[in-house]
């Protein structure tokens, strides 16, 4: 459901294509392709993070020109919004994320854990809203071991072998609202 809202959200925040010399955000969680040329065929030149402010040159079926690495370049118009994703959230800074798989038993505020919305945090309240860098947005749900500290949390992927995979990972953390 959460993830529902936001994207919702998101989709209410797309206008139309910005006149050249405005900014975009980009609003994709894990990213956004910046190619060569307009279309999927074009080569990729780079994958811009969730939030980086980019500067248009103009726009041609659904893909905007940009300059990069000072050359004519391109992004989809679809992935990117006009205001600031991050108004309104508190940086909280670069925190330690790892992960956990299932146990069987409930989290500490009483729900099972949700693949791709629960986290477990020590130092946020039960319900806090938090987006993790190239991770996405996430609910702290569960508590984890208090010698992690208060820059941490725990991302539940429900699978061993992903969270060994995972390992320790230090990314930007806000909390939103």
């Amino acid at each position: 459901m959460r993830k529902t809202m936001i994207t919702a959200l998101l989709a209410a925040a797309l206008m139309a294509a910005p006149a050249a010399g405005e900014s975009v955000y980009v609003n994709a969680e894990e990213g956004l392709n910046v190619r060569d040329m307009p279309g999927e065929e074009g080569s990729i030149l780079e994958v811009l993070p969730y939030g980086t402010e980019i500067e248009t040159e103009g726009e041609k079926d659904g893909w905007l020109e940009i300059e990069h690495s000072g050359q004519q370049a391109y992004i989809c118009a679809e992935y990117t919004q006009e205001e600031d994703p991050f108004r309104g959230m508190e940086y909280l800074g670069e925190w330690r994320i790892t992960a956990y798989a299932y146990t069987g038993s409930p989290c500490a505020n009483g729900q099972y854990p949700t693949v791709g919305y629960t986290v477990a945090c020590n130092s946020l309240p039960f319900g806090a809203e938090i987006y993790i860098e190239g991770v996405g947005y996430r609910t702290v749900e569960d508590r984890g071991p208090g010698w992690l500290g208060d820059s941490w949390c725990d991302l539940y992927l429900g699978d061993y072998n992903e969270c060994v995979q995972w390992g320790n990972q230090y990314r930007g953390v806000w909390r939103i609202g």
